[in-house]
């Protein structure tokens, strides 16, 4: 088994009598291995293309943008809540090391 994993191809590119490339056995799994994957993601990729060719497409309501803009300016009022409590605890902090 040892002898078929080190063993090397060398192949000859310019024909010089002199191998240029030298491939052994683990370097074409790994290629073979890497060529297989590439080709499974791209028919995936193609697959999941045109499953969403057949979806409807999306379409937004004003309604829809009211809710979202009322998401954030819940987000928004929660943060400047978070900011204020941060910075009392920030001026807590330093009345005690500052000991004020």
């Amino acid at each position: 088994m040892e002898k078929i994993l080190n063993k090397q191809v060398e192949v000859d590119i310019d024909n010089d009598g002199k191998g240029d490339i030298k491939i052994n056995f683990k370097t074409l799994a790994i290629v073979g291995g890497i060529i297989i994957s590439l080709t499974m993601g791209y028919s995936k990729l193609q697959a999941d293309i045109e499953i969403a060719k057949t979806l409807p497409e999306l379409i937004l309501d004003q309604d829809d943008t009211k809710i979202l803009n009322q998401k954030m300016d819940f987000i928004i009022k929660e943060l400047e809540k978070f900011e204020a409590a941060t910075e009392k605890r920030l001026e807590g902090l330093e009345d005690k090391v500052y000991k004020k």
